[in-house]
């Protein structure tokens, strides 16, 4: 009879999945409940590209991709350097950045000499007075005669202006904070991309890690199954037990076609993300240790001071919001400035024909002064400054919610932080208590001292266990990124 329950072990084991074997050891011996003396290592990622798909059932082909589309791993900063250099998210905020640039060029144009060349020709037909002569004296009787007149001109003009009311000045000044404003906003997309990618990164490594915790649940449910089976076969076990362990054995295969799905789902956000097809598979490298206790964030957690007073430093969105209120004062002042007189300078040269057939050309020149004065001109320049005033109180207000959002982020960023550390801590020591509670639950159930919902309590706090340290784990990497991003310095390229 002793080696009926190790037949039945093979024959689960022969009826199981090739690809779940594979992720799993083999069952041994059930060792004696001891006390745990170091923390349970995570269990091993699995791609879900590992397994088939769907991992039970009929397969479906063409929906998980080909084997050529699948990249090399990547690290997380190589990750956000292919994000930087394929996703379609930045080139927006080029455009905002080039269109700044120009409005500088457009800005200084009007400070700069104006120089233009014209040339004209044109040919008249029509009656011409003529004086005539009689016996030496000349006389002032028109003799009207028809005639063609061809005239040709060609000059160089040149304007400049001298003095507007340094309205021209503020413009410039206006154009170039904006410019830079630009320029921080950039700087801040590019660091929301870093985050959206790193976010991406660490769920597909989530989904990967929870798929292995799901194969080894499963495998941890058939061997429960076996060791039920076992204990019916020598008969110190109900055989209605067995219905009771295949329905856990089956809720662990839903948990892992599940997985899989999510493990897959990840994998093409990802890859979207980093501005390539959802069909091509970029694999993130992990760099979470197995042993969740060495999983320990390098950052440290600073005051809730230092950390805003780093944020206010580095965010270039903060910088972007005190540069787009510089741009509106000055604006402002601009259209304060159109009430005061223009003065220009005007200077041209050129030749002009002189005779009826447009030749004998004969050289021309002029310089004056312009001065132009508003007076009346229906309202415009009141509802010029009226505007500006109004974007000047507009950007104020932005720049508070920027302050507040600076604060608001920092603050939950630090929480969340210290709270990942310490739920790295708590998922560790439930990984480690529910190890040993299924161990001696299997221990006492297999001497028949305890009753089989206990042991099915115990294998359902052990998968918990698996699906709560995974968490945990990468949830810490999760808040490091959230911090750097809330102070500014996630972009390390």
């Amino acid at each position: 009879m002793k080696s009926l329950p190790h037949a039945l072990v093979m024959l689960a084991l022969a009826c199981a999945p090739a690809a779940v074997l594979a992720q799993t050891p083999a069952p041994t011996a059930t060792p004696s409940p001891s006390p745990s003396t170091s923390t349970p290592t995570l269990e091993p990622a699995t791609s879900p590209l590992q397994l088939p798909y769907p991992v039970f059932g009929t397969p479906v082909p063409g929906v998980v991709g080909a084997p050529s589309r699948q990249h090399p791993q990547v690290t997380l900063k190589q990750a956000v350097a292919l994000a930087v250099a394929e996703s379609p998210v930045l080139a927006s905020a080029r455009a905002d950045a080039s269109l700044a640039n120009v409005q500088v060029r457009l800005a200084l144009g009007a400070a700069l000499p104006n120089v233009s060349a014209s040339a004209s020709t044109s040919r008249l037909r029509g009656g011409i007075s003529r004086s005539s002569s009689s016996g030496g004296s000349a006389t002032a009787t028109p003799a009207p005669t028809n005639v063609t007149i061809t005239s040709n001109d060609v000059a160089i003009q040149v304007r400049q202006l001298i003095f507007d009311g340094f309205h021209t000045e503020a413009q410039i000044a206006s154009a170039s904070a904006s410019q830079v404003a630009a320029a921080d906003t950039y700087r801040s997309q590019l660091q929301q991309l870093a985050l959206s990618v790193a976010q991406g990164y660490y769920t597909a490594l989530t989904a990967e890690r929870q798929t292995g915790a799901a194969l080894a649940s499963l495998k941890n449910a058939q061997t429960q199954r076996d060791l039920v089976a076992a204990q019916v076969a020598v008969g110190t076990a109900a055989r209605s037990d067995i219905s009771n362990v295949e329905l856990q054995v089956a809720q662990a295969r839903l948990a892992v076609i599940k997985a899989q799905a999510s493990a897959l789902d990840a994998l093409a956000s990802f890859s979207t993300t980093l501005g390539l097809s959802p069909d091509e598979v970029v694999q993130p490298e992990d760099d979470v240790p197995a042993n969740g206790a060495g999983m320990v964030s390098v950052l440290a957690v600073p005051s809730y001071q230092e950390a805003l007073k780093r944020a206010f430093a580095l965010r270039p969105d903060w910088a972007a919001a005190q540069e787009q209120v510089v741009a509106a004062q000055r604006s402002v002042r601009a259209a304060r400035t159109l009430r005061w007189p223009t003065l220009a300078g005007t200077a041209s040269t050129g030749s002009s024909s002189t005779d009826l057939v447009g030749g004998t050309f004969l050289p021309s020149w002029s310089v004056g002064a312009q001065l132009t004065l508003p007076i009346y001109e229906g309202g415009t320049i009141a509802a010029s400054i009226k505007q500006a005033e109004e974007q000047e109180a507009k950007a104020v207000a932005l720049r508070r919610q920027a302050e507040l959002g600076v604060e608001s982020s920092v603050k939950q960023a630090l929480v969340g932080l210290a709270s990942a550390k310490a739920a790295l801590d708590a998922a560790n020591q439930e990984r480690a208590t529910a190890d040993e509670t299924l161990k001696a639950t299997e221990a006492r159930y297999k001497a028949g001292v305890t009753t089989l919902p206990l042991l099915l309590q115990a294998q359902t706090g052990y998968t918990q266990s698996l699906v709560d340290q995974v968490n945990a784990a990468y949830g810490v990497r999760q808040a490091e990124q959230q911090y750097l991003f809330a102070v500014g310095d996630n972009l390390q390229l």
